[in-house]
């Protein structure tokens, strides 16, 4: 007995050794402190401006005038309510106000800093009469913003409200069909002010803020309190204030930062391209400002209010550009707030079907609230003459539900697939009730819209095909995984049997049926099937050609092309393993005209358009790492240039984290962990069979391409290398170019 005892001592002796040899030697302050925003200059654009959020509330600062500083509030829930009018006017985001730190002389200089590590922004105001320093924050799991400063003889804050309108009415003069909501009220009871906002429907929202004096620091509390259908955001207000003293900031402060850099420390990247880098970082940044467990999604413009044509959400690519890198980067826990209103209103989209189909069906027009109201049209046979292509986009709820998926592939959580499983089968049900076996024995599909090609209404669109195919196969997964035994198992074999192909041409694939592929297109809808489904993709050698064409003519056509257009045209580049395209088309995103990227990594077509920036989050990541087809590559496109790049803890479908590092322009070692146990399978790019270290002796199996196969557990890991073994496999920084802290407006640019 003691000998079998002593074994096992030696056994999880080697296993702790092992273990330890993987070490995370990222210096975090100094590494995070080269991708802040740097503002020694403000300008009056919000574009422009620093942003501060935590997932709910937010806040950007920027010029109002020579004399000051203008601090605009948002919160992603004020919204209106009204039914029966266009949701741009009736069911909108809505303006709250601003303060003004009003300054008694000029502006002369400033020097400004979002620290991202501690999402705080701090730094000094320079006026003709003095200095003020500034530190702020909204902490991360409390609903109120904190402002601090010194110097306050030289200043004064100042509020200045909104009117409580839709801006698409502001913008469009739509008064004729389209009135403000009630007056505000400014109220001002135990040195607490308040400003009061009551709907026309129902609802309210209050804006309440006081201040204190301690120790020669002046604090400005402000809390945006929301409440809907009921009237009482005002006492909410209050409460919220009450438990905010001077004294409390410490505490805010440590419970904040200590949020904070547990999310950061959830993934890491380094590459050698310092703008590409601390662009990346500042995303991830935006990511946890904009949303939060127990918030709703982020729209088009985040918590970041400013004035737009697109107050509410886009349901036809905006929504599930803006989600996607959230799964790479090992954010699952962000997702929550789409998953939730997608489950939650399972009623409101059967609604949104036509209703000979509402029994079954559930659909998802082009826009709307977060209640996800907005009506699709399209019915069996209907040759769709006159139908708008905004009632006839029948795929954006299966596309929506792709990115939803992504949360079971990269958890492998059988909660959230039971969750979506009866909003999955519905949306499919709609296309088995309007799909018509034709004489050539293939199941086709009527006119419906292709987002947003200029002259996509077409029948067979592959918009469609593609999400509907992906849906059957996925319904089809579930079934078996939940043991259903759906009696519409049969149906969705027979659809994968018998859809008719994809519609295609010598230009590559068509739009659809109807519809060539021969104007500029900015959206990619009728690539869905290649990028981001891969149900055809490079390792596929016969359909390379297919691929090649479909994207030499997209761009080639590219008159009308905007920022995602070039994120999403380098992921497909990025599947083919073509880095150096891929890291080309980053760029001109980044510089392309009037529709660049913005000085503080925001992004406008007319209004605030938050999925571009995001999305060239995901296509970075797919540089590093990609997962799909069930197989995971580590470093698969990685630009000649970039000579080193290291990722820690990037996630993979089957709940893998994966990290990587390379030197020389080489794999040095990759760590595996299983959160799951699913199967492991590894593309390396080594062309031997790697070594391998962990806590126990793990089976190594060459499969065909260059795939190894790992028998990894839940909760295990695996080290593997290919040379001399190391004492210590150490991840951290790579050196980078000259460009650290490119973001904002930095003295050097």
């Amino acid at each position: 007995m003691k000998k079998r005892f002593a074994f096992i001592a030696i056994i999880c002796c080697i296993g702790l050794e092992a273990y330890s040899q993987w070490q995370q030697k990222t210096d975090w302050t100094s590494f995070m402190a080269k991708q802040d925003m740097l503002f020694d200059n403000l300008t009056n654009k919000w574009e422009e401006g620093i942003f501060l959020g935590n997932g709910l509330l937010g806040v950007m600062i920027y010029r109002e005038n020579d004399n000051a500083l203008r601090f605009d509030l948002g919160r992603t829930d004020v919204v209106d309510h009204r039914e029966g009018i266009n949701p741009s006017l009736g069911r909108c985001r809505l303006p709250i106000g601003r303060f003004l730190m009003q300054c008694n002389s000029p502006i002369k200089k400033i020097q400004l800093r979002l620290d991202l590590w501690n999402a705080e922004v701090k730094g000094t105001i320079i006026t003709a009469d003095g200095p003020i320093q500034l530190k702020g924050f909204i902490p991360a799991n409390k609903d109120v913003m904190i402002f601090q400063t010194t110097g306050n003889q030289y200043f004064s804050w100042k509020w200045l409200p909104e009117i409580s309108k839709s801006p698409f009415a502001t913008l469009r003069d739509s008064s004729s069909s389209y009135k403000p909501n009630p007056p505000a009220t400014f109220i001002e009871e135990n040195k607490v002010n308040y400003h009061y906002q009551p709907l026309t429907v129902g609802g309210s929202y209050t804006t309440a803020w006081k201040q204190s004096d301690a120790d020669g620091t002046r604090s400005l509390f402000i809390t945006i309190a929301n409440t809907w259908p009921n009237n009482d955001s005002k006492k909410l207000a209050g409460e919220t204030l009450q438990t905010i003293t001077s004294a409390a900031v410490p505490a805010l402060m440590t419970a904040h930062r200590s949020e904070w850099r547990r999310f950061y420390q959830q993934s890491f990247i380094a590459i050698p391209d310092g703008r590409l880098q601390s662009f990346w970082w500042a995303q991830q940044y935006k990511m946890r400002a904009g949303t939060r467990e127990g918030a709703i999604p982020i729209d088009l413009m985040g918590p970041w209010y400013r004035i737009t044509p697109w107050p509410k959400y886009w349901w036809n690519l905006n929504i599930q550009l803006t989600y996607y890198p959230f799964f790479a980067s090992n954010h699952l826990e962000l997702v929550k707030p789409l998953l939730k209103v997608v489950t939650d209103h399972l009623k409101e989209l059967s609604e949104n079907a036509p209703e000979p189909y509402r029994y079954n069906s559930a659909a998802l027009g082009r826009s709307g609230p977060y209640t996800m109201t907005s009506g699709i049209k399209v019915l069996k046979g209907n040759d769709s003459t006159g139908a708008s292509g905004a009632s006839l986009e029948l795929g954006n709820l299966t596309w929506l539900l792709h990115v939803c998926w992504q949360a079971y592939e990269y958890s492998c959580d059988a909660q959230i697939m039971q969750q979506l499983y009866p909003v999955l089968r519905r949306s499919i049900n709609y296309y088995l009730h309007i799909m018509e076996q034709g004489a050539d024995g293939k199941y086709h599909l009527p006119y419906t819209y292709s987002p947003e090609y200029p002259k996509g209404i077409t029948r067979d669109a592959n918009y469609d095909l593609s999400v509907f195919r992906w849906g059957c196969r996925t319904l089809l997964y579930m079934d078996e995984q939940l043991k259903l035994k759906d009696s519409l198992a049969t149906t969705w074999k027979e659809v994968l049997n018998n859809l008719v192909p994809y519609p295609q041409d010598e230009y590559g694939f068509r739009i659809g049926r109807d519809a060539s592929f021969t104007l500029s297109h900015r959206h990619y809808s009728h690539l869905l099937m290649v990028y981001p489904i891969h149900e055809i993709n490079w390792d596929q050698p016969g359909n390379r050609d297919l691929i090649r064409r479909s994207l030499e003519q997209w761009e080639n056509n590219n008159s009308a092309w905007r920022g995602y257009s070039y994120s999403g045209s380098g992921s497909i580049y990025a599947m083919m393993g073509n880095g150096n395209k891929t890291l080309s088309l980053l760029n001109d995103m980044i510089d392309k005209g009037k529709f660049a990227i913005k000085p503080n990594t925001m992004y406008l077509e007319a209004g605030p358009v938050i999925e571009t920036p995001l999305s060239a989050v995901t296509t970075i990541d797919e540089m590093l790492l990609q997962s799909w087809g069930g197989i995971i590559r580590v470093f698969p496109a990685v630009p000649d240039e970039w000579k080193e790049a290291a990722f820690d803890k990037l996630r993979a479908v089957g709940a893998f984290e994966v990290s990587a590092v390379r030197r020389n322009g080489q794999t040095q070692y990759i760590k595996v962990k299983s959160l799951a146990g699913a199967p492991c399978r590894i593309k390396t790019g080594w062309n031997i069979v790697p070594k391998s270290i962990g806590k126990r002796l793990y089976t190594i199996r060459q499969l065909e391409n260059g795939v190894i196969g790992i028998d990894l557990k839940k909760g295990e890991e695996v080290i593997l290398y290919t040379g001399a073994k190391q004492s210590a496999y150490v991840m951290n920084a790579v050196g980078v170019d000259k460009h650290t802290n490119y973001w904002g407006l930095p003295a050097q640019h």
